[in-house]
Protein backbone atom coordinates (compact mmCIF):
# COMPACT_ATOMS: atom_id res chain seq x y z
CA UNK A 1 0.00 0.00 0.00
CA UNK A 2 1.00 3.88 -0.89
CA UNK A 3 -0.03 6.56 0.34
CA UNK A 4 -1.09 10.03 -0.69
CA UNK A 5 2.63 11.38 0.46
CA UNK A 6 4.21 8.94 -1.77
CA UNK A 7 2.67 10.13 -4.43
CA UNK A 8 3.19 13.86 -3.41
CA UNK A 9 6.48 13.65 -2.28
CA UNK A 10 7.51 12.59 -6.26
CA UNK A 11 5.44 15.49 -7.47
CA UNK A 12 7.03 18.08 -4.94
CA UNK A 13 10.69 16.83 -6.56
CA UNK A 14 9.59 17.51 -9.87
CA UNK A 15 7.30 20.45 -9.16
CA UNK A 16 8.69 22.08 -5.95
CA UNK A 17 6.00 24.07 -4.24
CA UNK A 18 8.04 26.98 -3.30
CA UNK A 19 8.73 27.91 -6.75
CA UNK A 20 4.74 29.15 -6.90
CA UNK A 21 3.95 32.50 -7.55
CA UNK A 22 3.31 34.30 -4.23
CA UNK A 23 -0.41 33.70 -3.50
CA UNK A 24 -1.01 30.85 -5.83
CA UNK A 25 -2.45 28.22 -2.57
CA UNK A 26 -0.68 25.25 -5.01
CA UNK A 27 0.03 22.16 -2.55
CA UNK A 28 -2.70 19.91 -0.86
CA UNK A 29 -6.41 21.49 -1.19
CA UNK A 30 -8.55 18.67 0.49
CA UNK A 31 -7.85 15.22 2.40
CA UNK A 32 -4.75 13.83 4.21
CA UNK A 33 -1.14 12.94 3.09
CA UNK A 34 -1.84 9.97 5.18
CA UNK A 35 -4.28 8.47 2.97
CA UNK A 36 -4.25 5.17 0.97
CA UNK A 37 -4.20 5.41 -2.45
CA UNK A 38 -4.91 2.80 -5.01
CA UNK A 39 -6.11 4.84 -8.17
CA UNK A 40 -5.06 8.47 -9.32
CA UNK A 41 -6.70 10.74 -11.53
CA UNK A 42 -4.97 13.90 -13.53
CA UNK A 43 -6.57 17.05 -14.44
CA UNK A 44 -6.77 20.43 -15.82
CA UNK A 45 -9.55 21.59 -13.48
CA UNK A 46 -11.28 20.34 -10.29
CA UNK A 47 -15.00 20.72 -11.31
CA UNK A 48 -18.38 18.70 -10.00
CA UNK A 49 -18.23 16.84 -13.28
CA UNK A 50 -15.15 15.70 -12.75
CA UNK A 51 -15.66 14.92 -9.47
CA UNK A 52 -18.57 12.71 -10.15
CA UNK A 53 -15.98 10.73 -13.03
CA UNK A 54 -13.15 10.24 -10.35
CA UNK A 55 -16.55 9.33 -8.00
CA UNK A 56 -17.50 6.58 -10.64
CA UNK A 57 -14.10 5.30 -10.89
CA UNK A 58 -13.26 5.17 -7.02
CA UNK A 59 -10.10 7.12 -7.47
CA UNK A 60 -8.28 7.81 -3.95
CA UNK A 61 -6.42 11.02 -5.20
CA UNK A 62 -6.87 13.53 -7.68
CA UNK A 63 -3.76 15.66 -8.61
CA UNK A 64 -4.94 18.91 -10.94
CA UNK A 65 -3.24 21.97 -12.42
CA UNK A 66 -5.85 24.69 -11.48
CA UNK A 67 -6.67 24.76 -7.65
CA UNK A 68 -9.66 23.22 -6.59
CA UNK A 69 -10.14 26.10 -3.36
CA UNK A 70 -8.58 28.82 -5.50
CA UNK A 71 -10.26 31.40 -3.10
CA UNK A 72 -11.98 30.62 0.23
CA UNK A 73 -14.79 30.14 0.77
CA UNK A 74 -16.59 31.70 3.70
CA UNK A 75 -19.04 28.70 4.40
CA UNK A 76 -19.78 24.85 3.59
CA UNK A 77 -23.68 25.50 2.43
CA UNK A 78 -24.16 22.91 0.05
CA UNK A 79 -26.94 24.75 -1.67
CA UNK A 80 -23.70 26.69 -3.29
CA UNK A 81 -22.75 24.22 -6.02
CA UNK A 82 -19.07 24.45 -5.36
CA UNK A 83 -19.72 23.94 -1.78
CA UNK A 84 -21.63 20.16 -3.06
CA UNK A 85 -18.39 19.61 -4.48
CA UNK A 86 -15.83 19.91 -1.29
CA UNK A 87 -18.70 17.89 -0.04
CA UNK A 88 -19.15 15.14 -2.15
CA UNK A 89 -14.70 15.05 -2.29
CA UNK A 90 -15.11 14.36 1.64
CA UNK A 91 -17.72 12.01 1.96
CA UNK A 92 -15.77 9.71 -0.76
CA UNK A 93 -12.61 10.21 0.90
CA UNK A 94 -10.81 11.88 -2.41
CA UNK A 95 -7.36 13.97 -1.36
CA UNK A 96 -6.99 16.87 -3.83
CA UNK A 97 -3.70 18.11 -4.77
CA UNK A 98 -2.38 21.11 -6.82
CA UNK A 99 0.39 21.85 -8.92
CA UNK A 100 0.08 25.35 -10.79
CA UNK A 101 2.71 28.01 -11.54
CA UNK A 102 5.42 26.01 -9.99
CA UNK A 103 4.33 23.31 -12.60
CA UNK A 104 4.49 26.54 -15.13
CA UNK A 105 8.24 27.50 -13.69
CA UNK A 106 9.97 24.48 -12.92
CA UNK A 107 12.06 22.40 -15.70
CA UNK A 108 10.58 19.87 -17.41
CA UNK A 109 7.17 20.94 -16.41
CA UNK A 110 4.42 23.44 -18.48
CA UNK A 111 6.45 25.50 -20.32
CA UNK A 112 8.85 23.56 -21.33
CA UNK A 113 5.82 20.98 -22.76
CA UNK A 114 4.39 24.21 -24.69
CA UNK A 115 7.56 24.68 -26.06
CA UNK A 116 7.94 21.51 -27.36
CA UNK A 117 4.54 21.80 -28.16
CA UNK A 118 5.70 24.68 -30.39
CA UNK A 119 8.07 22.76 -31.90
CA UNK A 120 10.52 25.71 -30.92
CA UNK A 121 14.19 26.09 -31.02
CA UNK A 122 16.90 27.68 -29.05
CA UNK A 123 14.56 28.03 -25.88
CA UNK A 124 15.38 30.11 -22.95
CA UNK A 125 13.66 31.38 -20.27
CA UNK A 126 11.24 34.46 -20.58
CA UNK A 127 9.82 37.00 -17.83
CA UNK A 128 10.82 36.40 -14.30
CA UNK A 129 8.38 36.22 -11.62
CA UNK A 130 9.12 37.85 -8.49
CA UNK A 131 11.46 34.98 -7.02
CA UNK A 132 13.22 35.50 -10.93
CA UNK A 133 12.47 32.30 -11.82
CA UNK A 134 11.26 32.39 -15.31
CA UNK A 135 7.51 31.55 -15.85
CA UNK A 136 7.48 31.23 -19.89
CA UNK A 137 9.80 30.58 -22.34
CA UNK A 138 11.02 32.15 -25.59
CA UNK A 139 12.37 30.32 -28.83
CA UNK A 140 12.37 30.31 -32.56
CA UNK A 141 10.33 28.83 -34.79
CA UNK A 142 11.58 26.16 -37.25
CA UNK A 143 11.18 28.66 -40.06
CA UNK A 144 9.86 31.65 -40.32
CA UNK A 145 5.98 32.57 -41.31
CA UNK A 146 3.29 35.65 -41.36
CA UNK A 147 1.43 36.37 -38.54
CA UNK A 148 -1.56 34.53 -39.86
CA UNK A 149 0.31 31.29 -40.69
CA UNK A 150 1.60 31.85 -37.33
CA UNK A 151 -2.24 31.59 -35.80
CA UNK A 152 -2.65 28.68 -38.05
CA UNK A 153 0.00 26.60 -37.13
CA UNK A 154 -0.25 27.91 -33.10
CA UNK A 155 -4.21 26.02 -33.95
CA UNK A 156 -2.44 22.92 -35.50
CA UNK A 157 0.28 22.27 -33.01
CA UNK A 158 -1.77 22.89 -30.19
CA UNK A 159 -5.02 20.79 -31.42
CA UNK A 160 -7.31 23.36 -30.92
CA UNK A 161 -10.53 24.39 -33.20
CA UNK A 162 -9.90 27.84 -32.70
CA UNK A 163 -7.66 30.53 -31.83
CA UNK A 164 -7.40 34.40 -32.18
CA UNK A 165 -4.77 36.57 -33.27
CA UNK A 166 -4.51 39.84 -32.99
CA UNK A 167 -1.89 42.11 -35.28
CA UNK A 168 -2.28 45.03 -37.57
CA UNK A 169 -0.82 43.14 -40.41
CA UNK A 170 -1.08 40.02 -41.27
CA UNK A 171 2.00 39.07 -43.16
CA UNK A 172 3.83 40.68 -40.56
CA UNK A 173 7.13 38.22 -40.54
CA UNK A 174 7.35 36.05 -37.08
CA UNK A 175 10.24 33.70 -36.19
CA UNK A 176 11.08 34.61 -32.57
CA UNK A 177 8.53 33.89 -30.20
CA UNK A 178 7.38 33.80 -26.70
CA UNK A 179 5.01 32.51 -24.67
CA UNK A 180 3.16 32.35 -21.00
CA UNK A 181 0.55 29.00 -20.11
CA UNK A 182 -2.90 30.50 -19.29
CA UNK A 183 -3.63 33.76 -18.95
CA UNK A 184 -0.42 35.85 -19.45
CA UNK A 185 -2.21 39.13 -20.80
CA UNK A 186 -0.41 41.07 -18.47
CA UNK A 187 2.74 40.50 -20.20
CA UNK A 188 2.48 41.45 -23.51
CA UNK A 189 4.37 44.50 -23.05
CA UNK A 190 7.55 42.76 -21.89
CA UNK A 191 7.47 40.60 -25.30
CA UNK A 192 7.75 43.94 -26.66
CA UNK A 193 10.51 44.67 -24.22
CA UNK A 194 12.21 41.49 -25.54
CA UNK A 195 11.69 42.54 -29.19
CA UNK A 196 9.60 39.24 -30.05
CA UNK A 197 7.59 38.76 -33.16
CA UNK A 198 4.94 37.22 -31.73
CA UNK A 199 3.72 36.40 -28.28
CA UNK A 200 1.01 33.42 -27.36
CA UNK A 201 -0.96 33.34 -24.20
CA UNK A 202 -4.79 32.98 -23.19
CA UNK A 203 -7.36 35.47 -22.00
CA UNK A 204 -6.34 38.74 -23.90
CA UNK A 205 -8.98 41.67 -23.24
CA UNK A 206 -10.43 43.26 -25.47
CA UNK A 207 -8.44 46.85 -24.58
CA UNK A 208 -5.55 45.59 -24.39
CA UNK A 209 -5.72 43.75 -28.02
CA UNK A 210 -6.13 47.43 -29.04
CA UNK A 211 -2.79 48.47 -27.08
CA UNK A 212 -1.11 45.16 -28.41
CA UNK A 213 -2.07 46.35 -32.23
CA UNK A 214 -0.74 49.89 -31.85
CA UNK A 215 2.50 48.39 -30.24
CA UNK A 216 3.14 46.13 -33.33
CA UNK A 217 3.12 42.79 -31.07
CA UNK A 218 1.32 39.92 -33.15
CA UNK A 219 0.09 38.21 -30.46
CA UNK A 220 -1.98 34.40 -30.57
CA UNK A 221 -4.91 33.70 -28.21
CA UNK A 222 -5.42 29.98 -28.06
CA UNK A 223 -7.75 30.22 -24.87
CA UNK A 224 -6.99 29.15 -21.04
CA UNK A 225 -7.60 25.27 -22.18
CA UNK A 226 -4.54 24.77 -23.89
CA UNK A 227 -3.29 23.77 -20.29
CA UNK A 228 -5.47 20.68 -20.96
CA UNK A 229 -1.95 19.43 -21.82
CA UNK A 230 -0.84 19.24 -18.02
CA UNK A 231 -3.46 16.19 -17.92
CA UNK A 232 -1.39 14.21 -19.95
CA UNK A 233 1.79 15.25 -19.41
CA UNK A 234 1.88 14.29 -15.39
CA UNK A 235 -0.27 11.10 -16.68
CA UNK A 236 2.70 10.01 -17.91
CA UNK A 237 4.86 11.14 -15.04
CA UNK A 238 2.78 8.79 -12.82
CA UNK A 239 3.08 6.13 -15.10
CA UNK A 240 6.47 6.35 -15.36
CA UNK A 241 7.32 6.53 -11.12
CA UNK A 242 4.18 3.37 -11.07
CA UNK A 243 6.46 0.87 -13.29
CA UNK A 244 9.99 2.55 -11.46
CA UNK A 245 8.61 2.06 -7.75
CA UNK A 246 6.36 -0.51 -8.30
CA UNK A 247 3.50 1.02 -6.67
CA UNK A 248 0.23 -0.95 -6.62
CA UNK A 249 -2.13 1.92 -8.31
CA UNK A 250 -3.89 2.35 -11.57
CA UNK A 251 -3.34 6.24 -12.97
CA UNK A 252 -6.03 7.90 -15.43
CA UNK A 253 -6.32 11.10 -16.84
CA UNK A 254 -9.94 12.48 -16.72
CA UNK A 255 -11.71 12.33 -20.14
CA UNK A 256 -13.96 15.41 -19.08
CA UNK A 257 -13.59 18.56 -20.82
CA UNK A 258 -13.95 21.34 -18.35
CA UNK A 259 -13.44 24.32 -21.18
CA UNK A 260 -16.64 26.60 -19.88
CA UNK A 261 -16.44 28.34 -24.15
CA UNK A 262 -17.93 26.25 -26.83
CA UNK A 263 -16.31 27.16 -30.39
CA UNK A 264 -19.31 28.20 -32.53
CA UNK A 265 -18.49 28.42 -36.72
Amino acid sequence: MITVKDVVTQLRRRFPENLASEGDPVGLQIGSLMAPVTKVMTTLDVRPNVVDEAIKLGVDLIVSHHPAMFRPTSNLDFSNPQNAMYGQIIAHHITVYAIHTNCDKATGGSSDWQAEELGLKHVTPFMPDTDGIAIGRQGELPQTMSALEFAYYVKKQMHIKMARLITANNDQPVRRIGFICGDGGKYWQEAVKAHLDAFVTGDIYYHVGHDIISAGLAVVDPGHYTEKLFKYQVFKLLETWREQQHWPITCYYSNVSTNPFQDLF
